[in-house]
């Protein structure tokens, strides 16, 4: 039999659906995306975080990262909007806390910022559906 990495293929084919998904995404449904990979990348450090006692160098540590700076450079300050200031404020403090969560780990602590997460993430879901 053949040796099959199940991960890697697991990781090739939510990458195609997430291509396919993001060509026919509109700006709000593509921010709720963000959201729900950065949520991804927050259980697997929940995961982790039983069982090691520093992250900072983890992948998904790198991605959720990747992701947040992602958020603040798609703000458009240019539109008048108190919102991009705001937005760009929240995400700076969730750059902040992610860090500190990931130098000292705690399966907890990933849970309450997972939660604050999941409270945008559903309203940015919410938007892109309406």
């Amino acid at each position: 039999m053949p040796d099959v990495n199940y991960s890697q293929a697991s990781a090739h084919y939510r990458a195609l659906a997430l291509t396919g998904q993001t060509e026919r995404a509109n700006l709000h449904a593509l921010v709720a995306m963000l959201y729900d990979e950065l949520l991804l990348c927050i259980d697997v450090l929940a995961v982790r975080a039983k069982r090691e006692t520093g992250l900072i160098d983890d992948a998904q540590a790198h991605r959720a990262r990747g992701i947040i700076i992602a958020l603040r450079a798609g703000l458009n300050f240019e539109s008048g909007s108190d919102l991009a200031f705001i937005l760009d404020g929240l995400y700076a403090a969730l750059a902040t806390e992610l860090e500190e969560k990931l130098a000292s780990p705690d399966p907890v602590r990933f849970t309450e910022l997972r939660a604050g997460v999941e409270s945008i993430a559903s309203a940015w879901r919410a938007i892109a559906e309406s």
